[in-house]
């Protein structure tokens, strides 16, 4: 009982961690294409917020973690 109070803890911070990432993802995803001048910090920026989803989201599959929010950000 209390190994499954964990677990949904865990998941719960998962989901919304996960929630929080694919947010800044399609963000960003609208404003790349409107700036000028990228900038190094802007590009690695990028790609740390799509490799922390990505194993997040990894994470969260191998758990057998159950989520309706968004689909997933980085393919669409």
């Amino acid at each position: 009982m209390a190994r499954n109070k964990i677990k949904n803890m865990g998941d719960e911070w998962l989901m919304a961690t996960i929630e929080d990432l694919q947010e800044k993802i399609a963000v960003q995803k609208n404003l790349d294409p409107t700036t000028l001048d990228m900038s190094e910090d802007n590009i690695v920026t990028g790609k740390i917020l799509r490799a922390k989803y990505s194993f997040l989201y990894d994470e969260a599959r191998h758990r057998h973690t159950r989520f309706s929010g968004f689909t997933n950000a980085i393919s669409d």
